[in-house]
């Protein structure tokens, strides 16, 4: 990354998770505000966490995030918000506890200081009038679309909605991250619904195994996805887009973003547990590999 560290903020509450993978079953940390920040210090951000949980959170998993180099901000809520997410191959069966009352709020001058924010809420826990704040610090605003597009019914399981982000908000979003089941909800057509609300808006749409695609106003590419052993896939897609955020940020490369994102993902995926590292080395190692591999492809 650069000399002088990017400074992003991460809104997004840490969650209690209880994984039932083929490694086992886990109970630990988890969120996209948890694997967005984590990610994002591991390759040399200046990492702030605006977050919610209630009492029943382990403190000492937030204090390990805290000596990863994360400031944390947190919102109090009654209880922290459970999921438990249940693995068979591709495919994910998710119960929740349920969206909080509470939502997390940041007001724009504790904004300012920081190039980008990234907002990836887990059950629409974020205040959507946040997004006004962000338009007032003037930073860089990224989305992941998950808790967007979710709600909890009653039977307790988690089911996919049509977005609950109002549409003009979305003018001033610099990028969206969302995995190919959830643009299904999230877009009312297809991809250029987005461009023609903000023509400057970058996309990443990730699909797993089978790697993901980045589109800009001048230019689309097919990432390709590393052949791993995967243990738990559980945050591979917020590892994703947090990584492509800073470095497109960085560089404004969106394929070199992608390859970056790409490789970070996979370290994710092979880890089963939440404090995986990140390492800039290891990532730079892999994109060396995903490069060759692209080049095969073209």
């Amino acid at each position: 990354m650069s000399k002088n560290p990017l400074k992003i903020g991460v809104m997004g509450a840490l969650t209690i998770d209880v994984n039932s993978t083929r490694g086992g079953t886990y109970q630990y940390v988890g969120g996209g505000g948890f694997y967005s920040s984590i990610s994002l210090a591991g390759i040399g951000v200046e990492t702030t966490l605006f977050t919610a949980y209630g009492p029943d959170m382990d403190s000492e998993w937030v204090e390990r995030l805290r000596r990863k180099g994360v400031k944390v901000y947190p919102e109090d809520l009654e209880k922290s918000i459970v999921f438990e997410n249940i693995y068979q191959d591709a495919f994910r069966l998710q119960r929740s506890s349920g969206e909080p009352v509470r939502k997390i709020f940041v007001e724009g001058s504790r904004l300012e200081d920081l190039q980008a924010v990234h907002v990836t809420p887990v059950l629409n826990e974020v205040e959507h009038r946040v997004f006004e704040e962000l338009l007032k610090a003037g930073c860089k605003v990224s989305i992941d679309v998950q808790g967007f597009v979710r709600e909890v019914e009653g039977d307790g399981y988690v089911h996919n909605v049509k977005s609950r982000l109002p549409e003009g908000f979305l003018r001033d979003v610099n990028y969206v991250h969302m995995n190919i089941e959830e643009q299904i909800f999230f877009l009312k057509h297809d991809v250029k619904e987005l461009f023609e609300i903000n023509p400057n808006i970058i996309v990443e749409l990730t699909n797993s195994e089978h790697g993901s695609i980045v589109i800009g106003r001048h230019g689309c590419f097919y990432i390709p996805a590393l052949e791993t052993s995967t243990a738990d896939p559980t945050g591979a897609g917020d590892v994703y887009a947090s990584v492509f955020l800073a470095k497109h940020i960085e560089s404004g490369d969106l394929l070199e973003s992608g390859l970056y994102a790409s490789a970070s993902a996979s370290i994710k995926a092979e880890k089963t547990g939440p404090f995986f590292e990140v390492d800039l080395n290891e990532v730079e190692h892999r994109v060396k590999t995903l490069k060759k591999l692209y080049e095969t492809l073209y």
